[in-house]
C-alpha cells in the first residue's frame, strides 16, 4: 500500500549558472535616491570583530548591477555533484559602503556560496576594500566575508561554534553580528567571519607562505586529491604534499601511525574532529568530508585543519548519510583513527575533556540569550539550539551530552561513509521536465526524460483519486532564513511504466513565493525528482534522480496556506542527472 504522506523531502538550504561580466566605472555606485546610511548603535570601537553591538552596514550600487549579482549561483545539479565547476566565477561590482559611520567608495563586492547558504533574496556577500584602491583597510581588515544565516534563524551557530574550536586551542575565525542594508533594503542580521588568507595564516601560524587547501566535499586519495582547490601558491602549483599523506593512509596501522605524524599533527587533528563532533557540525570535515581548510605550514612540516561553514552546526542527525551520528567518521583520516583502539580511546578521551571543561550548558543558554536580545530575534528561533543543548524530556529527545555519553558507551548503532578514491564525474547531462500541477482535487502530471532517454508521464490525479495519498502536500519550512514554501508532488507513471511512481519537489523562498515566473536558483528556488524505491517502507524509500539545472516554476495561484485554498502553475526545467555516490559503508 502507499504510505499516507510524503514529508517536505529537504528542509535544509543543503545553483542557474550567469557568467557576468564585471561592473566598471569609478563613481557609478549610487542611484537616484539619497545613500541610506543607518545610525550606529552601541559604543563603535576599533574591533572589527566587537561581540557587543551589531555592526551596521550599508552597500549602495546600482540597481541593476544588484538585481544581476542576486541572480547568480551555480546550477543545482552540479552543486549537488561536488563539482567545482571551471568555468563557474561570481561577478565583481562596485558599491559605496558605510560601516558604523565609515564611509568608503568603490568598495569591490560579489556573491558567495555554494549550496546551502545561497538565496536570491538574502545574498551572501563578499566585500574586498583593497581591490580598487591598492592597501586600503577596514580597521585592519582587507575583506568582510557576511554571511547571510540562511540555515541558522537564530545567529548563533556560527560565532559560537568558531569560539568552541578556539576554546580548545585550536585555530579559528573571529567573528560577530552585523545588521546588513543594501540599497536601502534592509537584509537582516548577518554573521561576519573572518576571511581565511594570508593575513589570517600570518596572524595565527606566523607563516603564510605554505600551501592552503579549501575542501568541497574532498578527502585524500590519489584520484581525490583533485578536489581540494589551492587557495595560494597557485603559480607554483606544487600538491605534492597531498600526495604524499595520501599515500600514508595506504600504510599497514603501525606503519600509518609512525608516518601520519610526519604529516599532520596527530594530537591537534583529534581536537579538532571531537569540537566537529561536540558540535554536531554534520557538514564538516569528519561529518561529510566538507567545509574545512588544510594549512600546510612550512615552519613545522605539517598540515593544520581549520573549521569553516559552522552554519549547520548544533545539529542531531545528518540528512544525508544515516546512523553517522554523532561520532563522526566520515572523513578517511578519521576512520584510520577510529579504527585503531589507542587513537579511538584517545579520541573518546579528548571528547569527555570537552564535556567536562568547554561543554557548559548553562553557559552556552546564556550565550544564546545574549543574542538574542542583541538581534531582538524570535525567541521561538531557539528551541532547535536549545533542545540540542539541553535535550527535551517531553519528546524524549537526549541532551548532547546524553548522546554523547551513550555512543561512547557502545549503546548506538553508527556507519562510517568514505568516498571512493575515483575521479569524481562532472559530466553535465540534462533532461527535460514539465509539469503542471493544481491543488483543487489534486490535480495535475509532471513528465520527464529519464536517464535512459525514455519520456515518463506521472500523474498526481491517479494516486489522489485510487490511493488515500495526499498526492500535493505544502509545507512552510520555518528552519531557514527566509523560510521556504514546499510543494511536493506525488504522481503514479502512466502505462507502460505503472506501477513507478515518482516525486517532484519544489522549493520557492517565501519572499518569491507569489503569481508570476521564477527562474530557478540555487537550493531555495528550484526542484528536485525523486523515484520510489520502496513505497511499502515507513516512510517510503526514494532516490534522487535528477535535480534542477535551468528553467522556471511559473505560479498562476499560490493560496493562503491553509487546506481548500487553491495553489496552480507550471514548470519547464532543464534537468541535470544526479550520479549516486557509491560510499564505502562500515558498520560499528
Amino acid at each position: 500500500m502507499w504510505p499516507y504522506k510524503f514529508p517536505l523531502l529537504i528542509s535544509i538550504g543543503t545553483a542557474m549558472s550567469i557568467i557576468l561580466s564585471a561592473c566598471g566605472g569609478k563613481t557609478s555606485t549610487k542611484d537616484d535616491e539619497a545613500f541610506f546610511a543607518p545610525a550606529t548603535k552601541g559604543t563603535v570601537t576599533e574591533d572589527a570583530f566587537d561581540r557587543e553591538r551589531l555592526l551596521q552596514i550599508s552597500l549602495q550600487m546600482p540597481a541593476n548591477d544588484f538585481a544581476r549579482l542576486r541572480s547568480e549561483g551555480r546550477p543545482l545539479n552540479t552543486a549537488l555533484g561536488a563539482c567545482q565547476s571551471s568555468d563557474f566565477e561570481y561577478s565583481d561590482f562596485k558599491a559605496l559602503a558605510n560601516i558604523d559611520g565609515q564611509t568608503l567608495e568603490n568598495v569591490a563586492i560579489r556573491k558567495k556560496g555554494f549550496l546551502g547558504s545561497l538565496s536570491r533574496t538574502r545574498p551572501s556577500i563578499k566585500l574586498n576594500f583593497d581591490t580598487h584602491e591598492e592597501g586600503r583597510t577596514f580597521k585592519t581588515l582587507k575583506r568582510m566575508t557576511l554571511n547571510n544565516d540562511r540555515q541558522d534563524p537564530s545567529h548563533t551557530h556560527q560565532c559560537m561554534a568558531y569560539d568552541l574550536f578556539r576554546a580548545a586551542g585550536l585555530v579559528a575565525p573571529r567573528c560577530n553580528l552585523a545588521h546588513v542594508y543594501i540599497n536601502g533594503e534592509d537584509l537582516g542580521i548577518y554573521s561576519h567571519v573572518e576571511s581565511i588568507k594570508k593575513p589570517f595564516l600570518e596572524r595565527n601560524f606566523g607563516n603564510k607562505s605554505g600551501n592552503l587547501y579549501e575542501a568541497q566535499v574532498a578527502d585524500f586519495g590519489s584520484q581525490l586529491n583533485q578536489r581540494f582547490e589551492l587557495k595560494t601558491n597557485k603559480k607554483t602549483n606544487n600538491r605534492s604534499d597531498l600526495d604524499d599523506l595520501a599515500n600514508v593512509l595506504k600504510l599497514t596501522d603501525d606503519e600509518f601511525l609512525t608516518q601520519i605524524r610526519q604529516h599532520i599533527d596527530v594530537d591537534e587533528f583529534i581536537n579538532f574532529w571531537s569540537v566537529e563532533t561536540l558540535i554536531g557540525h554534520w557538514d564538516s570535515a569528519t561529518g561529510n568530508t566538507n567545509n574545512y581548510y588544510m594549512y600546510h605550514n612550512p615552519d613545522d612540516g605539517l598540515f593544520h585543519f581549520i573549521p569553516w561553514g559552522t552554519d549547520s552546526t548544533f545539529t542531531k542527525g545528518h540528512p544525508f548519510k544515516p546512523n553517522s551520528a554523532p561520532l563522526y567518521k566520515n572523513l578517511s583520516l578519521a576512520k584510520r583513527l577510529y579504527d585503531i583502539a589507542e587513537t579511538r580511546n584517545q579520541y573518546f578521551s579528548t571528547i569527555n575533556e570537552l564535556l567536562t571543561e568547554n561543554w557548559v550548558e548553562e553557559d552556552l543558554i546564556s550565550q544564546l540569550e545574549k543574542i538574542q536580545q542583541l538581534t531582538l530575534n524570535s525567541k521561538d528561533n531557539y528551541n532547535e539550539v536549545t533542545e540540542f543543548i539541553n535535550g527535551n524530556d517531553e519528546l524524549g529527545e537526549k541532551s548532547q551530552r546524553e548522546l554523547l555519553t551513550s555512543a561512547i558507551a557502545g549503546e548506538v548503532n553508527q556507519t562510517a561513509y568514505i568516498l571512493p578514491d575515483q575521479a569524481i564525474n562532472c559530466s553535465n547531462d540534462t533532461t527535460s521536465l514539465t509539469a503542471e500541477f493544481s491543488s483543487n482535487g489534486d490535480q495535475g502530471s509532471f513528465s520527464f526524460t529519464d536517464a535512459e532517454g525514455i519520456q515518463r508521464t506521472a500523474s498526481m490525479s491517479i494516486v489522489s483519486n485510487y490511493t488515500n495519498v495526499d498526492s500535493f502536500v505544502y509545507q512552510l519550512d520555518q528552519t531557514t532564513s527566509p523560510s521556504v514554501v514546499g510543494l511536493t508532488f506525488i504522481g503514479a507513471a502512466t502505462p507502460p511504466y505503472y506501477p513507478d511512481s515518482y516525486v517532484l519537489q519544489v522549493f520557492v523562498e517565501k519572499p518569491d513565493y507569489k503569481k508570476g515566473q521564477l527562474s530557478l536558483h540555487g537550493i531555495s528556488t528550484n526542484i528536485m525528482l525523486f523515484k520510489v524505491i520502496d513505497k511499502d517502507s515507513t516512510p517510503a524509500k526514494i532516490e534522487l534522480i535528477s535535480a534542477g539545472h535551468s528553467g522556471s516554476i511559473k505560479l498562476s495561484e499560490t493560496g493562503v496556506g491553509v487546506e481548500g485554498s487553491i495553489i496552480e502553475g507550471e514548470i519547464n526545467a532543464q534537468m541535470g542527472l544526479i550520479k549516486t555516490i557509491d560510499y564505502i559503508k562500515t558498520d560499528y
